[in-house]
């Protein structure tokens, strides 16, 4: 609702929420950010944003009735430039967890664990990940990836004797992975909602490690005091997942079943009223 003073379309945002078929003139900015294939990324024959999120928003205009316009923002200024009424929300599947939940709120729509993959070509790979106590392991330094890593490896390494692992921050999924090639380090860390898509694109050159760990819900951010639009949001894909065109997409761009939520949640949480 970009150009309609912050209080109307609020306003206006009740107003859809409670009267079936009400409608206002809006044109709703969403933030993503195109390094995080095939949730996001960017085609290089056109240089246009391609991907999961961008057909997701598409139907999701096309339910709510409104115009969506994608404005790429990195992922680390995907908060600040929602706080700040740059963006009405954003995508790029950022995990949603308590802490960020202070700043924002989440209308979840897919799920993952953390998934460690190595490369085939390996002389030595391991098949669980204690294994890789001890082992120099590249995450994403813009998610929580290795924040999760290193507890684990506190509870299941220290705490055994043996050396914790070595996590080293990347710039994103796809310096880690570059990493890994270089051999720079031995295994890389990544969500389990890609790595098939990964594997689908690079053949033959990622084996993954045991099973992910520390599944959890990434949700679409919304302003905490938009809550018009947090309902709107949560009502569309709720109805997508009740007609099959959530499912749909998820096959269409190679994104595993598990990752799909059981319903539209906001903050992990069931609606309260829909």
């Amino acid at each position: 609702m970009r150009y309609l003073p912050k209080q109307l379309a609020i306003l206006c945002g009740w107003l859809m929420a409670m009267f079936s078929g009400f409608s206002c003139a809006k044109d709703l900015i969403v933030g993503g950010y195109p390094s995080y294939p095939p949730v996001e990324m960017r085609d290089p024959a056109t240089g246009k944003s391609v991907g999961f999120d961008i057909d997701f928003a598409a139907e999701l205009a096309q339910e709510m009735g409104v115009k969506i316009t994608f404005s790429e923002t990195a992922f680390a200024q995907l908060i600040p430039s929602l706080q700040t009424g740059r963006l009405d929300f954003f995508l790029s599947a950022m995990n949603d967890t308590a802490e960020r939940q202070k700043h924002l709120t989440f209308v979840d729509y897919l799920r993952s664990g953390t998934q460690l993959m190595v490369l085939s070509s390996a002389a030595v790979q391991g098949n669980t990940l204690k294994d890789y106590c001890g082992k120099k392991i590249a995450a994403s330094r813009a998610t929580n990836i290795i924040a999760q890593l290193n507890e684990w490896s506190d509870k299941h390494c220290t705490q055994a004797g043996l050396t914790k692992m070595n996590v080293v921050g990347a710039e994103n999924n796809i310096d880690a992975r570059m990493q890994l090639k270089q051999n720079r380090v031995d295994a890389m860390a990544q969500d389990s909602l890609t790595i098939p898509y990964i594997q689908q694109i690079e053949k033959g050159v990622f084996t993954t490690v045991d099973q992910p760990i520390n599944f959890s819900y990434m949700g679409m951010g919304v302003s905490s005091d938009n809550v018009p639009l947090q309902k709107n949001l949560q009502q569309a894909l709720q109805k997508m997942i009740d007609d099959g065109r959530y499912a749909a997409l998820l096959k269409k761009w190679n994104l595993p079943e598990v990752s799909a939520v059981p319903a539209a949640l906001i903050n992990s949480k069931p609606a309260t009223a829909l």
